[in-house]
């Protein structure tokens, strides 16, 4: 169970970094079809951590 655990915290660290990283795309990208694209995928990050959180909370 801890394992488990320490794989979700990782994995919310990992996509953190994949939400900072594409949100200064979306800032400063000069083309606004990339800017739209990156920040879909940015949502879809965003929704994916509040899964894996929800999880860490139900689960503890």
């Amino acid at each position: 169970m801890r394992k488990k655990k320490s794989v979700l915290l990782a994995g919310c660290n990992v996509f953190g970094i994949l939400i900072i990283t594409g949100s200064v795309q979306v800032v400063f990208s000069p083309y606004m079809f990339l800017r739209i694209v990156m920040l879909l995928s940015v949502v879809g990050c965003s929704i994916g951590i509040g899964a894996f959180i929800r999880e860490l909370c139900i689960k503890t």
